[in-house]
């Protein structure tokens, strides 16, 4: 199957020509990842539980393109049923493109869609977004990266930027200070309120059932937010997901009387151990923090800011802006810079990230296109 285009079966296996592109794309790339093959087959296979109650249309031109679309009636943007298009590789190829999702609009509209949204690879808990800029520097674990010319690609397929994103990066020695002067006198009355307690990974799995109970309250108002079942939570967000972030670092917020007001995930950036021209590169699911943190270079920890969750109650109350703090000032000693991820760039979390000394910013964008 070199050329295929079809609504996926999950009894088939992924055509290699889908399997080789990004190997070719990407094989004179040092910062490029990888991809992980086996974990692919999987993610398109019957073991996904996504399949249950979700359709997928897959299409690749050998050499030259790949995408895939996802739909399933939870998938609501705007009020309207939405198609989303993700696992997007491409030479800058515009022909190769134009087929390949006038064939996927096609396939969307009979789904009953009008829009399709992306690059999403199934949902939001998974990758999405394009980066626009800083090429000069390479990915975090869990960073979009692409060629420089996706942007024209798409929008040359007419599709426009729903949002745009970015991420921040700090000195640790330079914001430490800055939030030093604003958090410490004010640290007493936040601690009236709530408990700050070390978020570990034994935490996180003995209370998984809560977490994911939380998470999806939390996260819900999020755009193009898909609510997952609990076994694909717990498949993404399981053992390997909880031994990677810092436990010295990620923060476990509760108020006095013992209710989980939110938290804030803290990871070291592992992809100098990860990626693939390293010679003793690990397996992004074989990473565990306590044995492989120390293998990280002095003067190349970040710590990356990643996951963040405030119960709505608690809102009001700065908790977002606290433990933010609260994590940087924890992060001495221990990181280099410290990195605020991905951020929407209406997010209010910009404007804390914006007042540290920033020594640089990556952009990104979520785009969308009428079917």
């Amino acid at each position: 199957m070199a050329n295929y285009m079809a609504e996926w079966n999950t009894q088939q296996a992924l055509p290699e020509s889908f399997l080789a592109l990004a190997q070719q794309i990407y094989q004179n790339d040092p910062h490029w990842l990888g991809e992980d093959e086996a974990s692919l087959r999987a993610q398109f296979s019957a073991q996904n539980t996504w399949f249950a109650d979700g359709k997928a249309w897959l299409g690749v031109i050998e050499n030259q393109a790949r995408v895939v679309g996802f739909v399933n009636d939870k998938q609501v943007v705007d009020g309207e049923k939405a198609a989303f298009f993700g696992f997007w590789e491409s030479t800058d190829n515009l022909a190769a493109n134009q087929q390949l999702f006038a064939e996927l609009s096609a396939w969307a509209k009979t789904q009953g869609c009008t829009r399709l949204y992306g690059p999403i690879n199934f949902s939001t808990f998974s990758a999405n977004r394009i980066r626009v800029d800083a090429f000069e520097y390479g990915a975090f674990v869990g960073e979009p990266w692409n060629p420089p010319y996706y942007k024209q690609l798409l929008e040359s397929l007419g599709y426009q930027e729903r949002y745009s994103y970015l991420s921040t990066f700090s000195p640790l020695e330079e914001i430490y200070e800055f939030v030093a002067n604003i958090y410490l006198p004010i640290k007493g009355f936040v601690e009236q309120k709530f408990v700050f307690e070390s978020m570990t990974p034994e935490f996180w799995l003995s209370n998984l059932e809560t977490m994911y109970g939380f998470v999806n309250n939390v996260f819900r108002e999020n755009f193009a937010y898909t609510p997952i079942d609990y076994n694909t939570f717990e498949r993404l967000c399981g053992e390997s997901f909880a031994h990677k972030f810092c436990p010295k670092t990620s923060i476990l917020a509760k108020t006095h009387e013992g209710d989980i007001a939110g938290f804030f995930l803290v990871y070291p950036d592992y992809s100098s151990l990860v990626n693939p021209k390293n010679p003793q590169a690990i397996k992004l699911n074989d990473i565990r923090y306590n044995e492989h943190y120390p293998l990280i270079a002095e003067g190349q920890r970040i710590a990356l800011a990643k996951t963040v969750g405030v119960a709505k109650p608690y809102r009001a109350f700065n908790l977002f802006t606290s433990m933010s703090c609260e994590l940087t000032m924890r992060s001495k000693g221990i990181y280099d810079m410290m990195c605020a991820p991905l951020m929407r760039s209406d997010n209010p979390s910009v404007s804390f990230a914006a007042k540290y000394g920033k020594s640089r910013l990556h952009h990104y964008a979520l785009y969308q296109g009428t079917l």
